[in-house]
């Protein structure tokens, strides 16, 4: 009995080990589905081995009743294909479960609902396995459950991760594809993303910039201060979520972008990310630009045409003025008031008369400038010795533009205050000469006050054509009086050369016809000698005098046509003024006029001997002429270098005022009523004198006698410097 007890229990432990060593192999089978990449009929046909099962089944329901064949053993290929019953309970449609007499046992994997399972095994006959399989199958089915579980969990793992993967490439390929640039940064503003369009606009690869602060590589370095403290704001959270900030490329081009930022937050509210989006507005701002500018050109232009038509509005108008009156200084005194109605506060009109200072015709003010109580407001002549202003224009002829201010006291503005004068300044001002025939006539002075604008070029440009209007009208005007005067000096020339000339004509006449009367009658050769002589004595005077006034006129035409010539010789001036005196001794006894003659040393000089001649002639018969019988003293002196005759009297004088006058042609002194004379003498001494390189001065007053000095140099006009005098010169 103690061996069969024995046996028995060997038999079991046997039995035992037997189940345990399945189950493990079963266990173990099962573990490997936990991959969802493993099929189930591997572990299904490794139960049907162990259990010999004819077919084994794994079914599977889903969440919606849908019966689906997980695994099988002893199927073939053609029943996997048939479709199942939509309860798992109901009868299967597979060929290889037709075999009547099939024993099936049903373990259900899991019971806590959908998705359920349920192990099928067919037995051809009732299985001859111990009791305890069934309970090893219970057994297995729990390990099934806990593997499918970890394969579902697995298996949403895997397709986590496929999607976490899809959702990353499809983010790589959208940000790639993406015209607009996004970069994505840390905290710190390191890069962690640089999308496509970032590496084609910069020329850098991401792995270039990666793990780089976005602005010590992509910004230029006048602008990194600024975009790295409106980042740490950003990361802040505290706005500026749009700004522009330039970018450099690797070639060093600048480029534009516009950025719209935004901050990805972690679980605890943290910033992770900084994400930008920028877009390249380069091209857009240049265009910008472009228009902007042309808009501003267009405007500009308008401005120009509309300011040049105000220009030429206003120089028609002034021209209108200045050509519409014979008076200039009206015609000024209204182009001052033109002026300052349209351009200027302040304008002033000086003219060069001859007088040692200016003459200022007038001075104009704008409403603006006298609503500023300035009527104590007084302005002084020019000086014409200033460094600037109207002075000195009127002295060198050159315009002065001052768009900015500078040399305001210049203008000789002043306003009478309370304890002093307070110079009145004048933040931009232009003066402009009046210019003729390359001689200044006067002074256009414009200035603007405060708040009045700057001149600009345009502006002086303006001035200066207003001042050449004006000179010309000015000048136009000058001319016509002096056309008047010209022709009033004609008339009265043609009346006293008529009168000049038909005095001799009219002795000549007289004695001829007496001549001729006594030898019509026979008388002649009877008549004394004496009246005879006296006839032919008269004739010839008159003749000589005709020829003197004929020979007057040419050497005027002469002169004036360039046509005069000189024929240069050694001549000694004290000889021939010695001969000139004696030649004048009979009209000078006639009007009882006694002569002083200092001329005793030698003066020799290259000189024209018949010029020289008729100069100290016209100059004795003036001083005969006017001198009412008083003395006359004529001196001849000198040096190395310059010859001086001296012819002075005691008669009637010149008016100082009369000085520049006497030396023009047809001007004299005194009424030509009172003395005879075309008024040519003194015009033909200047003329012949300048041929010889000198000068002729006149020192008189009225009443006091006149003294005419002629300097001429003794080596001739043509002469050098260094030239040797005459070799017998005097000292």
């Amino acid at each position: 009995m103690e061996d069969h007890g024995a046996d028995a229990e060997h038999k079991l432990t046997e039995e035992r080990l037997a189940l345990l060593s399945v189950l493990q192999e079963l266990t173990v089978a099962a573990l490997d589905l936990l991959d969802p990449d493993r099929s189930a009929d591997d572990f299904l046909d490794r139960v049907a081995e162990r259990l010999g099962c004819m077919v084994a089944l794994w079914l599977q329901s889903d969440a919606w009743g849908q019966v689906g064949l997980l695994g099988a053993s002893g199927l073939s290929t053609a029943s996997r294909q048939l479709p199942l019953p939509e309860r798992p309970e109901a009868d299967l449609p597979y060929p290889e479960l037709a075999s009547p007499g099939l024993v099936h046992w049903s373990v259900p994997i899991n019971d806590a609902g959908p998705p359920s399972s349920v192990l099928l095994l067919y037995f051809d006959r009732e299985p001859s396995l111990p009791r305890q399989y069934r309970g090893m199958v219970d057994r297995l089915c729990g390990v099934l459950r806990t593997a499918l579980i970890h394969r579902r969990l697995f298996a949403r793992t895997l397709d986590s991760e496929r999607a976490l993967q899809h959702e990353r490439d499809f983010s790589s390929a959208v940000l790639d594809t993406a015209r607009a640039l996004v970069i994505v940064l840390d905290p710190e503003g390191r890069i962690v993303r640089f999308n496509r369009a970032c590496q084609e606009m910069t020329g850098y690869s991401f792995e270039e910039l990666r793990g780089a602060h976005f602005w010590t590589r992509l910004q230029p370095p006048e602008e990194a201060a600024r975009v790295k403290r409106n980042f740490a704001v950003l990361a802040a959270g505290q706005g500026h979520e749009q700004y522009e900030s330039h970018w450099m490329t690797r070639t060093g081009e600048r480029r534009l972008i516009s950025w719209s930022s935004n901050v990805l937050r972690g679980e605890s509210g943290t910033i992770e990310y900084v994400i930008g989006t920028g877009i390249d507005i380069t091209e857009h701002r240049r265009t910008e630009q472009e228009r902007d500018q042309t808009f501003q050109r267009e405007q500009q232009a308008r401005a120009r045409a509309e300011e040049q038509e105000r220009r030429s509005a206003l120089l028609a108008e002034a021209s209108g003025l200045l050509t519409s009156s014979l008076a200039p200084k009206d015609a000024l005194r209204s182009v001052a008031a033109l002026t300052v109605r349209r351009f200027a506060d302040w304008c002033a009109v000086d003219l060069l008369d001859g007088s040692p200072s200016p003459q200022r015709i007038t001075e104009a003010r704008s409403e603006a400038l006298r609503a500023t109580a300035l009527a104590r407001m007084h302005c002084a002549l020019p000086d014409l010795e200033a460094a600037h202003g109207p002075g000195r224009v009127l002295r060198v002829g050159e315009p002065e533009f001052f768009p900015e201010g500078g040399a305001s006291l210049s203008l000789g503005c002043v306003r009478d205050g309370q304890d002093l004068a307070e110079v009145v300044e004048f933040p931009s001002w232009i003066s402009v000469p009046l210019l003729a025939r390359a001689h200044a006539l006067g002074a256009l002075t414009l200035a603007r006050m405060e708040g009045g604008g700057r001149y600009g070029q345009a502006d002086f440009d303006l001035a200066q054509e207003l001042a050449r209007r004006a000179a010309m009208a000015l000048d136009n005007a000058r001319l016509y009086q002096q056309a008047q005067m010209a022709i009033g000096l004609r008339d009265e020339f043609l009346s006293i050369a008529s009168h000049e000339l038909k005095t001799p004509v009219t002795s000549l006449q007289l004695s001829v016809q007496g001549l001729m009367r006594l030898g019509r009658t026979g008388a002649l050769r009877t008549a004394p000698v004496e009246t005879v002589t006296h006839s032919l004595e008269v004739i010839e005077r008159q003749a000589k005098r005709m020829a003197k006034l004929v020979n007057t006129l040419l050497d005027v035409s002469r002169i004036h046509a360039g046509r005069l010539e000189l024929e240069f010789e050694e001549v000694d001036l004290a000889a021939l003024v010695r001969d000139v005196a004696a030649r004048f001794a009979p009209e000078l006894a006639t009007s009882g006029t006694r002569l002083q003659l200092h001329a005793d040393r030698a003066m020799p000089g290259v000189w024209d001997r018949s010029r020289l001649d008729q100069i100290f002639t016209n100059l004795l018969s003036n001083a005969i002429k006017y001198g009412e019988g008083r003395p006359i003293e004529v001196r001849v002196e000198g040096d190395s270098v310059m010859a001086r005759l001296e012819v002075r009297d005691q008669g009637i004088g010149i008016p100082a005022e009369r000085h520049a006058r006497i030396f023009r042609p047809f001007e004299r002194a005194v009424s030509s009523r009172h003395y005879g004379g075309l008024g040519l003498g003194l015009h033909i001494v200047n003329q012949l004198v300048e041929r010889m390189g000198g000068s002729v001065q006149v020192a008189s007053e009225a009443g006091h006698g006149a003294t005419f000095t002629v300097e001429l140099p003794r080596r001739g006009p043509h002469a050098s410097p260094a030239a040797e005098p005459p070799a017998h010169a005097g000292p």
